[in-house]
């Protein structure tokens, strides 16, 4: 669930997009989301997903199913960073559900942004943090490595 539906009650189409990029994460990685402490899952997806990509392990998060080598390998991982974009903690940084269709469908020539870090990293205390700001920076693919540069303030619109 997005972090303001559970700390606010509001139920938003940035709520949706949420709810998508975690559903991006669990087709990527053959695994089930988890919240429960009573369930057998050992950690939150999306916490073990940002772990991978701090750690720049992403393809250790790929569901050996669905990878088909390396050829796949740039959009396997578009789809992981799409899936952060629209897991970010602010819900005014996420995009809509049409942007992150067209990001799929690379239908826009333009560079994904940085994600921020996404709610919930401490789980043992489930608090969400403040968010200062709106700001982003653009993240430019690089086969599998990437590359933080300021956004022109059209990009982030």
């Amino acid at each position: 669930m997005a972090p303001e539906y559970i700390a606010l009650g509001q139920l938003t189409e940035k709520a949706d997009v949420y709810s998508f990029g975690v559903l991006l994460l669990e087709i990527i990685s053959g695994k089930k989301n988890c919240r429960s402490i009573t369930s057998h899952c050992s950690e939150i997806l999306l916490t073990l997903a940002w772990k991978h990509f701090q750690l720049g392990t992403l393809e250790d998060l790929i569901d050996p199913n669905i990878y088909g080598g390396h050829d796949m390998k740039p959009q396997i991982l578009r789809m992981v960073h799409i899936a952060f974009l629209c897991t970010q903690e602010n819900p005014s940084l996420r995009p809509s559900m049409s942007r992150a269709l067209r990001m799929l469908l690379r239908t826009t020539g333009e560079p994904l942004l940085m994600p921020t870090d996404p709610p919930f990293m401490d789980e043992d205390t489930m608090e969400l943090r403040e968010v200062e700001g709106d700001s982003q920076h653009l993240l430019y693919e690089n086969e599998s490595s990437f590359t933080s540069m300021e956004p022109d303030m059209e990009d982030v619109m």
